[in-house]
């Protein structure tokens, strides 16, 4: 039996967000994301990207891995805030969270 699935922290919804916005910029399907993560070693199926775009999927270290290849880029670059928000551009106040792009700063301690 599988654990639930807690919220999702700033890295992972920056990964859902990276995830759908590299897709739709290549004219990407699911499927032919499936397709290359096949090829790439990594399976996972057009619904399980579709829930890790929804937030509804963790992905793991090696989907990530394996994400991060078939986009051709680094790992940390799938893991980034979204610069191209146009409220916050990926930097919104120390201790807050925009709600545009959902991406959150931590406090100045």
């Amino acid at each position: 039996m599988s654990e639930p699935m807690g919220p999702l922290g700033s890295a992972g919804r920056n990964l859902r967000r990276n995830i759908r916005r590299l897709r739709e910029q290549r004219c990407w399907s699911y499927r032919e994301v499936e397709e290359r993560l096949s090829r790439a070693g990594r399976a996972i199926p057009a619904l399980g990207l579709s829930a890790i775009e929804a937030g509804e999927r963790h992905a793991d270290v090696d989907d990530l891995v394996a994400l991060a290849a078939v986009f051709d880029l680094g790992v940390e670059e799938l893991l980034e805030p979204p610069a191209n928000c146009d409220t916050c551009h990926g930097a919104p106040p120390p201790g807050f969270m925009c709600m545009e792009c959902e991406t959150s700063a931590l406090p100045i301690a």
